[in-house]
């Protein structure tokens, strides 16, 4: 009795099961987006356009879709046939990869487009910098006389790189060392500059490279506060420095000098930091 009743059971829960009209919608089809280059066009103002941007950041019909390593294919639904799609570049906060964001300093590349699904579009992007934003020091080194001195408590100044292996872009570089008893090498801006006290987007954009460990800060009334500690590049790499947090640590005036310094390593005989392409920039 057990046994045919389990059975009855089984057939009735089936024939509910198959009985059940069920709707599956079928996903969208896509099409590809694929990037092997990207530029950054500038301003007069604005400097060189180096950049370190390491990914993209795709939004399709105001929707984010996804972070995408460069050269990566980039899915996109179709959506009605058309899609609006904006793309952000996105950079390391600091240099560093668990911090990546998006880059707010450059306007997103945008268009519309009607593909066939499967498609795959290698288009090239060039960024350029929202209007919005401000340049109060730009400095890559180029023109006579320079916005960057010795600090009073520096024990050495910078040297000048022209036409050689050590310049980045343009013609020239400089070098900032430390070799023998020196203690500190310390670069500062020839005048304060009135910063926002207001607001976390400001940075300070840099070329370099070096083979040793050196310090990017602001100075309020002389006094120095340290944003970070850069570690040494034998290549010539693009940082992109969070400054804000040092601007506040001092809330008393808004006018800053930017700092870059050494700090004494025994274990290096001659430590050498090489600059070019300095901004400054907030939103």
């Amino acid at each position: 009795m057990l046994f045919v009743f389990r059975n009855i059971l089984f057939f009735f829960i089936i024939t509910i099961v198959f009985s059940c009209k069920k709707t599956f919608k079928p996903s969208n089809d896509a099409f590809f987006l694929t990037t092997e280059k990207i530029t950054i066009i500038t301003q007069p103002g604005q400097g060189y356009g180096s950049h370190n941007i390491t990914d993209l950041w795709l939004y399709t019909n105001g929707f984010f879709r996804g972070a995408y390593p460069i050269g990566a294919k980039m899915p996109i639904m179709i959506e009605n046939g058309k899609n609006v799609i904006d793309v952000f570049a996105g950079i390391k906060n600091n240099g560093i990869s668990e911090t990546r964001i998006n880059w707010l300093f450059y306007e997103p590349v945008k268009f519309d487009t009607t593909v066939l699904a499967g498609s795959n579009i290698v288009r090239n992007f060039a960024f350029k910098y929202r209007s919005s934003v401000v340049f109060p020091w730009v400095e890559n080194f180029e023109q006579p006389g320079f916005s960057l001195i010795k600090s009073a408590l520096s024990d050495t100044t910078y040297k000048m790189h022209t036409n050689d292996e050590h310049v980045f872009e343009g013609n020239k570089s400089i070098e900032l060392g430390l070799t023998g008893s020196a203690l500190t090498a310390q670069l500062e801006t020839a005048t304060t500059h009135s910063l926002p006290l207001s607001t976390s987007n400001v940075y300070l954009e840099i070329d370099y490279k070096s083979n040793t460990d050196f310090i990017i800060g602001t100075s309020t009334n002389g006094v120095v506060y340290e944003a970070i500690t850069i570690t040494p590049k034998v290549n010539w790499n693009k940082m992109y420095v969070h400054i804000a947090e040092s601007i506040n640590s001092d809330k008393t005036t808004p006018m800053k000098k930017i700092i870059i310094k050494i700090k004494r390593n025994q274990n290096i005989t001659e430590q050498k930091v090489y600059i070019d392409n300095i901004k400054l920039v907030y939103i």
